[in-house]
């Protein structure tokens, strides 16, 4: 059976990973089985969403009693309470997710999707399904149920999660272990560390059962890793299946054909030098074929802005991220091409820069008095300080679903991991 469960946490705690840490207990221990977890990150740019924006799918070979487990879970530990909480859970009695459906879960990691959209595909194929107040979380638990993560591109997550009585105290964990499996295991486990701004990034701040999470290409890599952790006790541990890292949220379109709410990789020429506004963001403009695009890298992104500023007009670049409100909020930077730059410096005379004279009145030789034209000026180019290849932004200000360039080991152009 493929279970999918979404929209069960809130702002103010709980986390829908931990329901399915929980799950997996009292289903192995009520099935006797071994059952597996993936965690789907949906489109990062939705509405509706909490923190990361995951749904999860649980896989049991059984499926007795499955339907009034979950139920009596998301019942028991779902923040209902909250106003803005639409739990919902889909259950399909198969091996393998219908192909409609599994559409539909990569859509729903691409844009936004509508509830009725869900509904539909759900009495199309007889799904069971549980849905409480709005139900808008059937989107995101027919998308995690619909998931063939073990087809494509994936990577792992061990998370663990904290006893309830430790919820609202400040985490322990001893922070030069966190460097020490960090040093170990990079560039196979990635974003646990933000070392350029001495940020530790694999444990959440907020109050919610996480006490931390490891992120990396196989189980091998994540688990060494969490073997040089030292940390306050955990309740549950649990290695997700997942698509973080992957990119998958994101499509490769022109300028013209950009959808609000989406996230996109597009090729353009800068026709608009960088320029900072108060509050350290850095914007600039790109065009294609007469359409132009506007592009930010925010503050938080830190070091990634300094690849940004260097920019120029005629630069060819290759720019990622969302399209919000008619500005794509920046991921990534591929410079592909640098316009050569010049700086015009006074002309010789008498083995000697002359001085100018003034704002568009020419050069005087301080010896033997001659004047020449400001047009005289000579032009040298200018060395550039940015380097063709691809930028990202910091670790501490990475999306779960964008795919660290550390990742990228097999590309044929320049890579500027952030670390």
């Amino acid at each position: 059976m493929l279970i999918g469960i979404d929209d069960t946490d809130s702002q103010h705690g709980m986390c829908t990973t931990y329901l399915g840490a929980v799950l997996k207990t009292a289903l192995e221990r009520q099935l006797r089985e071994n059952v597996r977890l993936h965690l789907v990150r949906l489109n990062p740019t939705i509405r509706f969403k909490t923190r990361g924006n995951a749904a999860v799918g649980i896989t049991t070979q059984s499926s007795c009693g499955v339907k009034d487990i979950v139920q009596a879970h998301i019942e028991d530990m779902a923040c209902l309470h909250d106003e803005n909480t639409h739990p919902g859970a889909v259950f399909i009695d198969r091996d393998t997710p219908p192909l409609d459906i599994q559409h539909f879960s990569h859509e729903a990691i691409r844009r936004e999707l509508d509830i009725s959209y869900a509904v539909k595909l759900i009495e199309r194929n007889n799904v069971d399904f549980l849905a409480y107040k709005k139900g808008r979380g059937l989107i995101g638990a027919l998308a995690a149920a619909g998931a063939t993560l073990g087809k494509e591109d994936h990577t792992y997550e061990l998370i663990t999660y904290r006893y309830a009585q430790n919820h609202k105290k400040q985490r322990y964990i001893n922070r030069e272990s966190i460097y020490r499996a960090d040093k170990v295991t990079y560039p196979y486990t990635w974003d646990t560390i933000d070392h350029k701004n001495s940020a530790i990034v694999f444990s959440p701040r907020s109050q919610d059962p996480v006490l931390y999470g490891i992120r990396g290409d196989d189980p091998y890599h994540v688990f060494a890793a969490h073997s040089k952790i030292i940390s306050e006790p955990y309740e549950y541990m649990v290695l997700y299946v997942t698509n973080q890292g992957t990119d998958k949220h994101v499509q490769h379109e022109q300028i013209d054909a950009l959808t609000e709410g989406c996230s996109y990789a597009l090729t353009g020429t800068i026709t608009t030098a960088p320029w900072a506004i108060e509050g350290g963001h850095i914007f600039f403009q790109i065009g294609e074929q007469q359409r132009t695009l506007r592009c930010v890298a925010f503050e938080p992104t830190k070091q990634f802005r300094a690849a940004v500023r260097k920019l120029c007009e005629g630069d060819r670049v290759v720019v990622q991220g969302s399209f919000i409100k008619d500005c794509l909020h920046l991921e990534k930077l591929r410079v592909v091409e640098l316009q050569d730059q010049f700086k015009g410096i006074n002309p010789m005379c008498c083995n000697k820069r002359m001085k100018s004279r003034g704002k568009g009145k020419g050069f005087k030789c301080v010896r033997c008095k001659t004047i020449k034209r400001h047009s005289d000026t000579q032009d040298i180019p200018i060395t550039r300080e940015i380097e063709l290849g691809t930028y990202e932004v910091v670790p501490s200000a990475r999306r779960h679903l964008a795919k660290p360039l550390i990742r990228d080991r097999c590309v044929r152009h320049p890579i500027f991991p952030s670390r």
